[in-house]
């Protein structure tokens, strides 16, 4: 068995033992869990915004979609941009699920924004498990607007970053920070 397939048993056997945590507790909140991650690896093209993704990307988004396969998701959100959208795009189909497209929360975003879309989920999606493919910016400016006293950053060079958000009935969410 190669590195990779190895990183991908381990990530899997951390995602079942999740599934069950998120199946045995947190009744009364909003989301079961929010999934969020930034878009996957891009093609740069000059004075082009919406960039698509690179093969490295295409492969980060199968991946994706054959890790979060069983987790239980049911609503998925992306911005506008062809980035986010191409990256949830392998999960949704799998899922057969529509993604919801929320062009506010692309880059150039309003603190605002992000607020409303965070009210949003407390109120249209509860007992759901979302997946959010934002960018950069705005997946770290969500994990905070839903509660998360940490700063978090995320470098516009890394795009494996797994954030697994969990609502708590008091008090800030568990936020788990993994790779993918």
């Amino acid at each position: 068995m190669g590195f990779f397939e190895e990183k991908m048993k381990i990530k899997i056997g951390l995602f079942i033992l999740l599934n069950v945590i998120l199946q045995n507790g947190h009744q009364g909140i909003a989301q079961e869990a929010i999934f969020l991650v930034r878009h996957a690896d891009t093609v740069r093209q000059q004075g082009n915004p919406d960039v698509p993704l690179s093969e490295a990307g295409q492969h980060r988004a199968a991946a994706l979609a054959a890790l979060l396969k069983d987790s239980g998701i049911n609503v998925i959100y992306t911005t506008s941009m062809l980035r986010t959208i191409k990256t949830a795009e392998p999960l949704a189909k799998l899922l057969a699920i529509e993604p919801k497209i929320q062009p506010q929360l692309a880059p150039g975003y309003k603190l605002s924004d992000i607020e409303n879309f965070a009210n949003l989920l407390r109120k249209e999606h509860p007992r759901d498990v979302v997946l959010a493919v934002l960018h950069s910016n705005s997946a770290p400016a969500l994990i905070k607007v839903l509660g998360h006293p940490e700063g978090i950053k995320i470098p516009e060079t890394e795009f494996d970053n797994l954030f697994v958000i969990i609502p708590r009935p008091e008090g800030p969410p568990t936020v788990l920070r993994l790779r993918y």
